[in-house]
């Protein structure tokens, strides 16, 4: 028995409708909740060399997404110290080291981090903008297997910080901000989920982006900020998507070497 062209393409279409409807079906994206507290600090060392110490964690909560039960756990716990020299009015390249925990659902990762960087800032009126490009090579040391690897990343951030109160009449005051950042893996780490790299978004070809945005108070050395942080990444070779929606607590302090050797007399 022939089968008729248009018998033939009514078949092709079901079974092309059907091939989606599986990609979609299938689709592992996850998207969990969590906490993500930060704690910098920089300073003036001598001259125009500075510091900067960052403290970062990532905490998941408790939930159940696509019938999987996933507890409440710390991903993430990841400590810099950086190096930072201005070269220019708003200029500035670092130098900085940095050691991470991680602890994806049960894979466990240690990661040495040595880091790069150069950083340009500008203002708008009240509005202050703030441009870093840095590079990032990581050593990821997968616990389970005992497996090292590495890893190369680039990363670009746009900072805006816009005060709520006229900077040449105050230096304390609230304040909005909001950042993305987007990654770009040239090698990916295939020991583990850590610093790996499983594909591409479209136009930008990043394979890693978060979003935040803030409120905070600055009172003048230190600023206390409230927000929210969003990140998406691709986490398979399936291109299926890890999303973390965080609340955000940030604690930013400006400590010079001067105040610090002030405390020995004390």
């Amino acid at each position: 028995m022939l089968l008729k062209p248009n018998f033939i393409l009514k078949i092709g279409l079901l079974l092309l409708l059907f091939a989606g409807l599986s990609g979609i079906v299938s689709a592992q994206d996850l998207m969990l909740k969590g906490l993500n507290p930060n704690y910098s600090q920089t300073g003036t060392l001598v001259g125009k060399l500075g510091y900067n110490l960052n403290i970062s964690s990532i905490s998941s909560l408790p939930e159940t997404v696509n019938n999987k039960e996933f507890s409440g756990e710390r991903l993430h716990l990841v400590g810099q110290i950086m190096l930072i020299q201005k070269v220019a009015k708003g200029t500035s390249i670092g130098l900085g080291y940095g050691y991470g925990l991680h602890n994806i659902f049960g894979i466990k990762e240690t990661e040495n981090r040595y880091l790069g960087q150069t950083s340009f800032q500008h203002n708008f009126g009240k509005l202050s903008v703030n441009h870093r490009l840095r590079y990032e090579y990581r050593t990821p040391v997968n616990q389970n297997t005992g497996i090292a690897d590495n890893a190369s990343i680039l990363r670009y951030q746009t900072f805006l910080t816009f005060p709520l109160y006229n900077p040449k009449e105050r230096k304390t005051g609230f304040y909005l901000s909001a950042s993305n950042e987007a990654f770009w893996y040239l090698k990916g780490a295939t020991n583990g989920p850590v610093s790996s790299r499983n594909g591409y978004f479209p136009v930008m070809n990043t394979s890693e982006d978060w979003v935040h945005l803030a409120g905070g108070y600055n009172a003048g050395k230190t600023r206390v900020e409230l927000g929210y942080c969003f990140q998406s990444l691709i986490r398979n070779k399936q291109l299926d998507m890890r999303y973390l929606s965080l609340a955000q607590v940030s604690i930013f302090v400006n400590l010079n070497w001067d105040d610090v050797q002030s405390w020995w007399y004390l």
